[in-house]
């Protein structure tokens, strides 16, 4: 199951999310997904895409709010008053909502500001088969799969102990390129001529630190990328992507009507926290964040932010080698039901 929420913004990107979404899908990924659009305005007509005869044609159900006369009233007044931080919880909870009614096992809730990698769907697909079969099975014990996060929210911290104890890495290097020197100097007298006493002080104290020093400027996930369904605890970001198992939906969704208002992100990861619920992510990034056009008045600085640097090093045509690849080797329908 796969819900889109779009509302109308001065740059329209939702064409090219769904475009990219659906792009070389086989047909049983295609039968896998049922993929639902809800235009979040209550004038959906504002939107570019409302009514349009394509997008009829290639997702299976576009809605706009049906509820009662007073909850619409009440909508309007929060789009007047751009009141983004109830008025994006209240639009998350009724996508949920709607995820829930198709009895979908599995649901991904997106914003329209993405791009999709190929293949990212067989992917997504054969994670969930993991977490929910076999020796790697996680069943009930997390609260989504994150398909969009950003690297700079994956720094060095101080849960990394080469990071929390950096001045013995770097005592470290100085002691062994010394005794490593020293030995050289005595084992092979003739180099004494030019490993002499300031050669060996300026490679041990200034060159063999400044290495060390740019092996951590480089970044902890540039050395160590992530690969497959990996724990991301408190570092993910954003909600561009988020594939939640049916059965924390509704306790969920309750955290949220009883929060109202707020970042939906942070809301979701208090309600993770509090319930002992561990966060996933699929590696390297299956999306990416397009434009710098909020339609929530965040700062430009804020959007620049949100951006998937892994994702730019994709190759189309590789990624579509791959896509037929795992397809090919993947079962039927996947049975994650």
């Amino acid at each position: 199951m796969f819900s889109n929420g779009s509302i109308v913004c001065k740059d329209d990107y939702f064409a090219a999310a769904v475009g990219s979404m659906l792009s070389n899908l086989d047909r049983r990924e295609r039968r896998a997904l049922y993929l639902s659009v809800l235009f979040a305005n209550t004038d959906p007509t504002q939107h570019p895409s409302w009514g349009q005869k394509w997008l009829e044609r290639v997702v299976d159900s576009v809605s706009t709010y049906n509820v009662s006369a007073e909850e619409f009233r009440y909508l309007q007044k929060l789009e007047e008053e751009r009141n983004f931080y109830e008025k994006g919880v209240y639009d998350y909870i009724y996508l949920l909502n709607q995820c829930l009614e198709t009895g979908a096992p599995y649901m991904l809730v997106l914003e329209d500001d993405v791009i999709f990698a190929d293949g990212w769907l067989v992917k997504t697909l054969n994670g969930l088969y993991t977490l929910s079969h076999g020796p790697t099975a996680r069943s009930g014990s997390w609260i989504y799969l994150r398909l969009f996060f950003t690297e700079t929210s994956l720094a060095w911290s101080t849960s990394d102990f080469w990071y929390r104890n950096m001045l013995l890495a770097f005592g470290l290097v100085i002691g062994s390129g010394y005794a490593l020197l020293s030995a050289v100097r005595r084992y092979w007298p003739s180099t004494r001529g030019f490993l002499n006493n300031w050669t060996v002080a300026a490679i041990c104290l200034v060159v063999a630190p400044a290495f060390t020093g740019l092996v951590y400027m480089i970044g902890k996930y540039s050395l160590f990328p992530l690969q497959g369904v990996v724990e991301m605890n408190g570092h993910g970001c954003c909600t561009q992507g988020l594939v939640f198992p049916r059965e924390q939906v509704p306790a969920l969704v309750a955290r949220l009507q009883e929060k109202k208002s707020g970042q939906t992100d942070s809301l979701i990861e208090e309600y993770a926290i509090d319930s002992g619920l561990t966060r996933l992510a699929l590696a390297p990034q299956q999306l990416q964040h397009v434009g710098l056009q909020s339609s929530r008045d965040n700062l430009e600085i804020n959007t620049q932010s949100t951006w998937a640097f892994w994702f730019e090093e994709n190759d189309a045509s590789e990624l579509n080698i791959e896509h037929k690849r795992l397809v090919a080797a993947s079962d039927d329908d996947w049975h994650l039901g």
